[in-house]
């Protein structure tokens, strides 16, 4: 059983890798510095707070990825990496990862904790656009 778990987060790590170096300007890495300008600068943000160790993060990368472009121009999509930034986490009091934090006007609307179908997502994103 450890084999094959080894063998499959190693498959997804190269295709979230793939994935990374394909992808255009429509999601960005947020760090602890620029968190607060990043959900201020933007009408809508959600930021992914995900971890290079986690299966459901590297399983849920590419739904963020296609939703990212999908809603370009009306919602940005940021990634934050919770190993090498400590005070946001902390701060949105997050206890489990893959966890979406959906802000509208720099402020928290709503979050999603742990993987969801794609549907779900978008639910929010629509509920969050007012559609």
């Amino acid at each position: 059983m450890e084999k094959i778990r080894k063998r499959k987060l190693g498959e997804l790590k190269r295709r979230y890798s793939e994935k990374k170096e394909e992808a255009t300007d429509e999601s960005i890495q947020i760090t602890d510095q620029i968190f607060d300008d990043t959900i201020k600068k933007h009408p809508i943000v959600v930021v992914d707070l995900w971890a290079p160790w986690c299966m459901p993060c590297l399983a849920t990368a590419p739904t963020i990825e296609e939703l990212a472009k999908k809603y370009a121009g009306k919602i940005v999509f940021g990634k934050l990496n919770i190993d090498e930034n400590k005070s946001t986490p902390v701060k949105f009091a997050v206890m489990g990862i893959p966890t979406l934090l959906f802000f509208k006007n720099g402020k928290l609307v709503d979050r999603i904790i742990g993987a969801v179908p794609k549907d779900h997502i978008e639910w929010k994103l629509e509920k969050i656009l007012g559609n």
